[in-house]
């Protein structure tokens, strides 16, 4: 953006005007040229611009404003005939009319910019206001803001955040498109446009995990990204799997004996974090001892995928080892009487 020439603010919002000016002209079957309600909006809405940019240093900008005080003065004499009239309404009601929808532009991009930081934050991008608020000044129709950093010393995420303005004139976020890059495997990298909804859309953490491979739970659904197959855009086809599916998380973690398990709030922190699509670290007690491995949802064959300490991934025989599933049931129910079981300590009853 920086090679370009410098934007012309007034041109611009005149462009809109015009544009909306076309389309109510291709609703109504009547000529709206001459129709008193729409000269005076559009009188109202040069005034307005006049008054916003009146300060500009942009040369370009106050030729364009010169420009349109001669098509505001045409407006105004064909909406006023009598000079009279025009006199009192440019030296009582025009300056009255000004300040007001000033006002109320200052008020609605507050709220709108406000809007936009509350959600970009929402989705897990911090500290990112004053960029879009420079950006909203410039007055593009729409800009992008990228933000990139490192999940490890290998991957890297690249987010690209899409802005538009809409017809009203107020900025939305629309989306965002981020790119995993595994530096050891540049072959492998992935990307995916994620678009930004009212409300349950995918924050950054389950971008990385969906790009990962790896599944989330939205609502009562579990979603994960088709990395072999893309749709005309470039985007992954999405894998959905409903409740009616079957899939049970803490069914399949039962098959598991993991520490985490024997108390409640473990457990269902745990839980969360699968259902985030981490993938999470766990100990699991074998032949009497603890070991530390890593385990994820996997929706689609209604179980847990397990990896080593090196990401390997190994089999649930390979992690239980003589283990049967007898015995891990047994452990469960150990765990679950010791829950239940009131502790004392010196004498004192502890609940």
């Amino acid at each position: 953006m920086n090679d370009q020439l410098p934007i012309n603010r007034v041109e611009m919002e005149l462009k809109q005007w015009h544009s909306r000016e076309e389309r109510f002209t291709k609703l109504f079957n009547f000529s709206l040229s001459n129709n008193r309600s729409l000269l005076k909006e559009k009188l109202h809405h040069y005034e307005r611009i006049g008054t916003k940019y009146k300060g500009t240093k942009n040369t370009e900008e106050r030729f364009a404003l010169q420009m349109l005080k001669q098509e505001k003065n045409k407006v105004l004499k064909q909406l006023y005939p009598n000079l009279l009239v025009r006199l009192i309404r440019k030296l009582v009601v025009a300056p009255l009319i000004d300040q007001i929808a000033v006002r109320n532009d200052e008020k609605g991009e507050q709220k709108n910019n406000q809007a936009l930081h509350d959600q970009v934050q929402r989705v897990g991008f911090k500290d990112l206001s004053n960029q879009i608020d420079q950006q909203i000044k410039q007055g593009h129709e729409q800009f992008t803001i990228p933000v990139s950093y490192y999940i490890n010393e290998k991957e890297r995420l690249n987010h690209e955040l899409s802005f538009i303005k809409n017809q009203s004139g107020q900025y939305q976020f629309e989306g965002y498109k981020t790119t995993l890059q595994n530096e050891s495997k540049p072959e492998e990298d992935r990307s995916q446009y994620f678009k930004v909804q009212e409300r349950n859309s995918i924050d950054i953490i389950q971008a990385y995990n969906l790009l990962a491979g790896r599944a989330i739970q939205k609502e009562e659904s579990w979603i994960q990204l088709n990395l072999n197959d893309k749709d005309a855009v470039g985007n992954h086809r999405i894998k959905e799997f409903h409740s009616e599916y079957g899939y049970d998380l803490e069914k399949a973690l039962q098959q598991l004996p993991l520490k985490e398990l024997s108390n409640k709030a473990n457990a269902y922190k745990l839980q969360d974090a699968l259902r985030q699509g981490n993938r999470q670290l766990v100990t699991l007690l074998k032949n009497g001892k603890e070991h530390q491995f890593y385990i994820e949802a996997n929706p689609q064959f209604k179980s847990v995928n397990i990896y080593d300490d090196h990401s390997r991934k190994i089999t649930l025989a390979t992690t239980l080892g003589n283990k049967t599933m007898e015995a891990v049931k047994q452990i469960h129910k150990n765990n679950e009487s010791q829950q239940k079981t009131p502790t004392k300590r010196n004498g004192m009853h502890i609940s």
